[in-house]
């Protein structure tokens, strides 16, 4: 796939553009200085093939009209190779003296065009490229070689300045408009879920209430979950009991049931409780893949072993497996249970999910996350997508998101 590279920033193309313009500009500019001191000169030849590279090299680059660190270079190259120059066209004395030199004004592209294309620093570097050429022409430098080094230094610092200012521009515009775009998507789909999924759960939870019995259980569920779904699409925490710490150990042991065998340490194996839900989501959602697709004869065994600062849980299934790739097809069809509940669950902890399968004998999913380290503060988006990762880079660079509007 090809690579689509960023825009480049205006004042970068404004710069670039008048770059282009100046090289011709001041080329011809320092031909005429030299035509009127040709009387000067002792060697016009050196001046003409001065003139003649630079100006071959000023067609080539105003034609490309692009600016690069290497572009840059042969800028500064050709401009010291002019100044040096200067020394074999004018008598030594004349170049003491104080004498222009032949490139002139020119000089000042490789500057520039270092710092269109490296900041500030590439600025400063090219200014003294050029600056170490003068001083080195003339030996004993003269009020005009040091008015036209400071010259250079402020040329080359400043328009640095100007184009990583520019850069840096540009990148927090991109960032800004890619969370405003993240925003607007949760925005729609969260119409679309309130006006659908939240309504449905609403009425169920009505619908049960009102019937009674077991189906009032269900009632309840759904308004947990209506609860926890109207919380992530509005942007706001689910909201959560006070934080303690869980025994997952006990848990698992309420699992045991014909069919399912759990292996736990005799002790207590404890983590914060907004930790464990997520393990234990983790959990269920392995057991409910056993339950669909292992087949009704098939047994699970679930061990938990305390490694100190880690928990590993282990859930094996002698069912009918699955086939290599079948992880892979079933999210590029969407079903995400395995992407999203179990492996998304466990990188959120810091934590990982593994599968090992084959058809006919079954699946052995390993889970393992640290006990006491904060989960990741965001929906669970999983594998991270561009609009998690602009989001997240606009709170980096301080960018004020909007707040979106609560669907009730």
């Amino acid at each position: 796939m090809a690579t689509v590279s960023a825009p480049m920033p205006g004042v970068l193309v404004a710069f670039t553009r008048g770059l282009a313009i100046f090289r011709p500009l001041a080329l011809a500019y320092a031909g005429v200085l030299a035509w009127v001191h040709r009387a000067d000169m002792i060697r016009p030849s050196a001046a003409i093939a001065t003139f003649a590279v630079l100006a071959i090299w000023s067609m080539i680059a105003s034609w490309r009209r692009t600016i690069t660190l290497r572009m840059a270079a042969i800028d500064l190259t050709l401009a010291s190779a002019g100044i040096a120059a200067t020394s074999l066209a004018y008598p030594r004395a004349t170049v003491v003296a104080g004498a222009l030199t032949l490139p002139g004004i020119w000089s000042s592209s490789g500057v520039v065009a270092a710092a269109i294309a490296g900041g500030t620093r590439w600025g400063i570097v090219g200014a003294t490229v050029i600056s170490l050429a003068d001083l080195a022409s003339v030996i004993t430098p003269n009020f005009g070689t040091i008015h036209n080094i400071v010259l250079l230094y402020l040329l080359g610092a400043l328009i640095g300045l100007s184009t990583s200012l520019a850069r840096e521009s540009q990148r927090l515009f991109e960032i800004s408009v890619r969370a405003q775009e993240a925003y607007a998507e949760r925005e729609r789909l969260a119409r679309i879920v309130h006006d659908g999924v939240l309504q449905t759960l609403a009425y169920v939870h009505r619908r049960g209430t009102e019937i009674g019995g077991e189906t009032a259980e269900l009632g309840i569920l759904a308004a947990d979950q209506e609860r926890s779904l109207r919380a992530l699409v509005s942007g706001r925490a689910t909201p959560t009991a006070a934080a303690t710490d869980m025994d997952i150990a006990a848990w698992l042991h309420t699992l045991a049931a014909p069919g399912i065998t759990v292996s736990a340490p005799a002790e207590a194996v404890t983590m914060p409780s907004a930790r464990a839900r997520e393990i234990q989501a983790a959990v269920e959602g392995a057991l409910e893949n056993v339950r669909r697709h292992a087949g009704p004869e098939a047994r699970t065994w679930i061990l938990l072993e305390d490694l100190g600062d880690q928990v590993s849980l282990t859930i094996r299934d002698n069912g009918a497996g699955m086939p290599s790739g079948r992880l892979a097809e079933a999210a590029a069809e969407g079903r995400l249970g395995i992407a999203s509940s179990i492996h998304g669950r466990l990188v959120d902890l810091g934590g990982t999910a593994t599968w090992d399968s084959a058809p006919g004998r079954g699946c052995t999913v390993t889970l393992r996350a640290p006990k006491d380290l904060e989960p990741l503060a965001r929906p669970a988006a999983r594998p991270d997508s561009a609009r998690t990762t602009a989001l997240r880079e606009a709170r980096r660079a301080g960018i004020p998101a909007p707040i979106p509007k609560e669907e009730r």
